[in-house]
């Protein structure tokens, strides 16, 4: 006979696994299904840290979910400090308000549309010129041209730690997940869904698909909709007077047009973080991804981006890839899916969802359970209403 949940999850990533817990945490019999151990390097959640704020560009729905997801990761640092073995020893933080500076060109939309959204939504920010920005933090340079955002309550969330705490949460509620573990169909049996595993067949009242870059191998309509991209990220040597914690906050460069870069302080012996947002190659479902440095230009665009704006960094120390699960323009999808019954699907992260996971797990748990009135998420922001399956 089938084994039998409420709810199983393809995909134990960040939508994945914050949707786990959040159901398992309401009582609800939940199997997460992965097709490696969690958190793992083949992914997006890789890489230690992303950035959390609430400014964004892409409109008021966006920005209430941040704000709620901000709530949620305060939360969720409490909660997991009180269920021993939660929290590792890295980290006795999840969420680390260092704050957050967004620098581009003076009137451009990507600074506007962050100082509309923190007017209209009360968050806490300062506008900087070029020169109020290098005399805050002389490890910086910025043309004069440019000018700069400044979020005191944004700041870091420590995406692998995240994901353990999850996982351990999820558990502790109940959740049984299936690591390392390879999802080969989903159909319909009598009437529901039906996962088949290289480990066996389950059955559930409702699935989701929440398997980032690889959810098109799940869900083939998919294909044309979720296109996985390889992303270089590297760590270089910086002095701690300029770049360490304290002396830095988190940062988002653009450069004009669709030119970004993001990254870190130097928090520990690792170096200074960063990465470019725009660009990459496509990866190929089944073939590996190229390892940092296959590129000359892997290194070489992250080291332009230094000498423009943090011309004191040194020699590189180490360098990633991770993968995007890039959506038409870069809209989260959070919806079911059309033609199959009682069966959702969360992606389209594009580079920029880890820091909404928590909202997002939130919203899919009540959703998936009671239907979709019941969450205040705009969900026709994020339906797959108009794409062409």
């Amino acid at each position: 006979m089938l084994q039998k949940f409420d709810v199983i999850i393809v995909g134990a990533g960040s939508f994945g696994m914050s949707t786990g817990y959040q159901l398992a945490k309401r009582g609800v019999s939940v199997l997460l299904i992965d097709a490696h151990d969690p958190p793992h390097s083949y992914g997006s959640h890789h890489g230690t840290t992303r950035i959390v704020r609430g400014a964004y560009t892409m409109g008021e729905s966006y920005v209430k979910l941040a704000l709620r997801s901000i709530e949620l990761w305060k939360k969720l640092e409490r909660e997991a400090a009180e269920v021993p073995g939660t929290l590792g020893h890295d980290h006795a933080t999840l969420y680390d308000p260092i704050g957050v500076i967004s620098i581009g060109p003076r009137g451009s939309r990507f600074i506007r549309s962050k100082t509309e959204s923190c007017i209209a939504f009360g968050i806490p920010y300062e506008a900087l010129n070029a020169q109020q920005i290098q005399e805050r933090w002389p490890g910086f340079s910025v043309p004069s041209h440019m000018e700069g955002l400044y979020e005191p309550e944004g700041g870091i969330l420590y995406s692998e730690q995240i994901i353990a705490s999850y996982r351990a949460l999820a558990v502790h509620y109940g959740a049984k997940l299936l690591p390392n573990t390879k999802v080969l169909q989903l159909v319909s049996e009598a009437g529901e869904p039906l996962v088949v595993t290289e480990r066996g067949s389950f059955t559930a009242g409702s699935v989701l698909v929440s398997a980032g870059a690889w959810s098109a191998r799940v869900l083939p309509e998919l294909h044309n909709i979720i296109k996985p991209y390889r992303k270089p990220i590297a760590w270089f040597k910086a002095p701690k007077e300029r770049y360490g914690r304290g002396r830095l906050p988190a940062f988002i460069f653009n450069n004009g047009g669709a030119e970004e870069y993001f990254g870190f302080p130097a928090l520990d012996e690792s170096g200074l973080k960063i990465g470019r947002h725009d660009g990459g190659y496509p990866a190929l479902p089944g073939q590996p991804v190229p390892p940092f440095g296959a590129y000359e230009e892997d290194e070489a665009e992250l080291r332009h981006a230094l000498n423009l704006f943090l011309p004191e960094a040194g020699e590189l120390l180490a360098g990633q890839t991770c993968l995007y699960e890039n959506a038409p323009g870069e809209e989260f999808i959070i919806d079911e899916l059309p033609g199959r019954s009682r069966v959702w699907f969360a992606g389209g992260g594009s580079g920029h969802g880890f820091k909404f996971a928590s909202g997002i797990g939130e919203a899919l748990s009540v959703a998936m359970l009671k239907g979709k009135e019941h969450y205040p998420l705009d969900w026709d922001a994020f339906t797959l209403k108009g794409v062409n399956l």
